[in-house]
This record gives C-alpha cells, structure tokens and sequence, in this order.
C-alpha cells in the first residue's frame, strides 16, 4: 500500500518480513479464602503484578534488516538523515503509519484478557490473563527470556498459540517485476520493503521454504489512516485503489 512523501511522490510498502506471534495463557495460583480477612497468599494480587510488570517492559530497538531498509529509504524519501543510534526519530514524518512501523524496532508485549473469580466476596484458588507477544525475526529466544524474567516464579505461562518470525531479502526476480509493475502504472513509485507487526499465511509457507512477499498494491490518498484501520469498525478502501491494484497486479503476472 502506498505512504505519499515529499515531491507528490509514494512509497508502496512491500512485505518481506512479519513478527513471530506468542499469544499467551498466564495463571497465577493461590489459597482460596474469605474476602473478608488477611490473605497474603492473593492470586489475583500475584497476576496483576506480573502483568503490570509485562505491560510496562520497554524493550530495546532491534533494527532487522527489513526495518533498516525502510527507515533508510523512508529517511531518503523525506530528506532527513537516518540516525542509526536513534532510528524512531524518522518515525515522526511518517504519520499515522509510525504505530506500525514503530511496533516493529522491538519485540512488544500487551496485556489483553483478565479473569479471576466469582464473587466479590471470595478470593479465588486462581487467576488468569492472556498476553498480546510479538517477537522481531532473529529475536525469539531473547524475548521469552525477558518475559519469563519478568512474570517471576509465581505465574506460569502456555500457549494460546505461538508461531514463528519470517523474513526475506528484497532481492530476485519476483522483487524486479514488482517494482516494475509499480512505476507502470505510478512512473514517481518507490518501492521499500517493511516488516508487518501483525502475521499473515507466509508462516505456513516459509516452512515448506518459500519466500513470501506481501504485495496487494492500493494507490491510497494521503490523508487515510490505513493501517488504523486493520480490526477497525471501517475497513473499506477507495475504490479507485482497489483498480489501480487490479491493474498492478495484472502487469506483475505478466511479468513473472
């Protein structure tokens, strides 16, 4: 999908890597008792620290090689230098766009689901809650190590469901006759290539050792927030968008 820069021009962001998913159960297990009285041994106490915990780590920046690529011709497209110590100041001239391409400078951790007991006046043998984990491609071991650093001996953790990273080099034929398809309709194009913060159907292919790129081009206005779209009320695109992918797409089968 196209970001429009300075000269009237735009990027089309062209996946060549997507974060690895770690969608988790957290327990925490405790004595059950009356509300009423002294209770150290708090479930619910134990889990919501460990939550908090995981929902305030700031991990550091981890540039892989398909962030570096973007924010270096992102930074090229808007003029400004890339500041490889302090690459999230390029953020800043991207817009909207930045919530997802700044997801992807780090592994990310957040908190979405708590569950615990039954009535007010009862403390629970036990609490849960599910995280939101996306680890960077390269970056899995480290992040499990952070997060089992940081829930601690009294939470345990297991899958909802958990997948790998992907990624790929922007290079080869198939990158060729995408960027070719691109200026062919849109002569100002720039094609970079980005990691997704978020998975797509890549993970099941790159086992069978494919290479998987996210190309389905939309000509977007500048003004579009697209990306806060995704899982939003309103996902709808233009629809002169939409033809001008058809027809992208149409030239890129031709020439692969």
């Amino acid at each position: 999908f196209s970001l429009t820069v300075p000269g009237d021009r735009r990027m089309y962001l062209i996946e060549t890597a997507e974060k690895g998913i770690a969608w988790m159960n957290l327990t925490a297990r405790g004595t059950a008792g009356h509300g009423s009285m002294v209770h150290p041994d708090n479930a619910v106490t134990a889990l919501a620290a460990a939550v908090a915990r995981l929902g305030a780590h700031e991990f550091p920046v981890r540039l892989t090689k398909s962030v570096r690529a973007f924010l270096e011709r992102a930074c090229m497209a808007y003029g400004v230098e890339f500041d490889q110590e302090h690459p999230e100041k390029c953020l800043e001239k991207i817009g909207p766009l930045a919530r997802m391409i700044g997801a992807t400078l780090t592994n990310t951790l957040n908190p979405t689901r708590l569950d615990a007991g039954y009535k007010t006046n009862v403390i629970p043998q036990s609490a849960t809650a599910q995280v939101d984990g996306r680890f960077l491609p390269g970056h899995e071991a480290e992040f499990f190590a952070v997060v089992d650093e940081l829930l601690g001996p009294d939470v345990e953790r297991d899958f909802v469901h958990h997948d790998h990273a992907v990624e790929t080099d922007y290079e080869g034929a198939l990158v060729a006759a995408m960027e070719a398809a691109l200026t062919s309709e849109d002569a100002g194009a720039l094609p970079v290539p980005y990691c997704l913060s978020g998975g797509t159907d890549a993970k099941a292919f790159a086992k069978l050792g494919m290479r998987c790129f996210g190309f389905a081009p939309l000509k977007l206005p500048p003004e579009l927030d697209f990306s806060g779209m995704f899982h939003g009320i309103d996902e709808r695109v233009p629809v002169d968008g939409l033809r001008f992918g058809v027809r992208v797409l149409d030239k890129f089968l031709d020439r692969s």
